[in-house]
């Protein structure tokens, strides 16, 4: 891909939709899809190193502390009755992570990589020639999007588990244990190499679907829908192939209203 000048570059990573518009603020600059992904990429890859990660799944509470320098506090409970009526938030001071007690792990984890993204925006930035300070709070916003799914899933160790599982979400669940399973459903569509599209249902409504290579609307292919409607009747993981299409279903636990999560392929491209 040619260089985009002034940065129009506009494209969608999984549940991500990046234009690199909203990176210039102020001067114009030259830079492809591949180099920003080449700069995420290599920002990741030098972060696991240096902090010694060789297998996932990756600590990022842990790589947060001892490679940056991070605090990492507790909160009271949300859930904790007040005496006196409701207390303003407590914000986390500078290089804190603020957790709480009865927050889930993914949560906790999915803060602390946030922060870690956030130490890595300036090198990223240097890379592709933005000047550190004149880049656009939205972008920001949208790069930290792109690159805590790549510190929790890395590219390379979740792309080839990813396929050798067959794109099982329940057994990516069990290999990467403190990442939802909304951001391995979208990073299982980032790393596929072949046309698929991942949706998500809650309560039997379908609040996101999208697709690796073509645009995808909510409507659910008959495949979809009749594994949405087995998952709903079961409870269990399940397969269907009609029309053309194959597709796969799985509940998910831990969240406060029903989700299946569904992931679906044409036969033939």
């Amino acid at each position: 891909m040619d260089a985009v000048s002034h940065l129009t570059l506009h494209f969608a990573v999984g549940s991500v939709k990046f234009s690199s518009s909203n990176l210039r603020r102020v001067s114009p600059v030259d830079f492809t899809q591949e180099d920003l992904f080449e700069a995420i990429e290599r920002a990741v890859r030098e972060t696991l190193s240096q902090a010694r990660v060789v297998a996932p799944p990756v600590d990022a509470l842990e790589i947060a502390q001892a490679n940056f320098g991070f605090r990492v506090e507790f909160a009271e409970p949300e859930d904790e009755p007040r005496q006196y009526g409701d207390r303003p938030k407590r914000k986390p001071g500078p290089n804190t992570i603020l957790l709480r007690e009865d927050q889930s792990e993914e949560s906790q984890h999915l803060l602390a990589a946030r922060g870690i993204a956030k130490y890595l925006l300036p090198g990223i930035f240097t890379k592709l020639g933005i000047v550190p300070t004149t880049e656009n709070k939205s972008g920001v916003n949208q790069l930290i999007g792109l690159l805590v799914p790549r510190l929790l899933l890395p590219t390379n160790w979740f792309g080839s588990e990813a396929r050798k599982s067959g794109f099982d979400l329940v057994q990516l669940k069990e290999r990467y244990t403190n990442v939802g399973f909304e951001m391995l459903a979208w990073r299982m569509l980032d790393v596929d190499e072949e046309p698929s599209v991942i949706a998500i249902v809650d309560d039997g409504n379908v609040v996101s679907r999208k697709s690796n290579r073509f645009s995808a609307n909510k409507k659910l292919t008959p495949a979809e829908q009749a594994c949405l409607d087995e998952v709903s009747e079961t409870n269990e993981p399940t397969r269907k192939r009609l029309d053309e299409w194959t597709a796969w279903g799985w509940p998910t636990i831990g969240i406060p209203y029903r989700r299946i999560i569904l992931r679906a392929a044409p036969d033939e491209v």
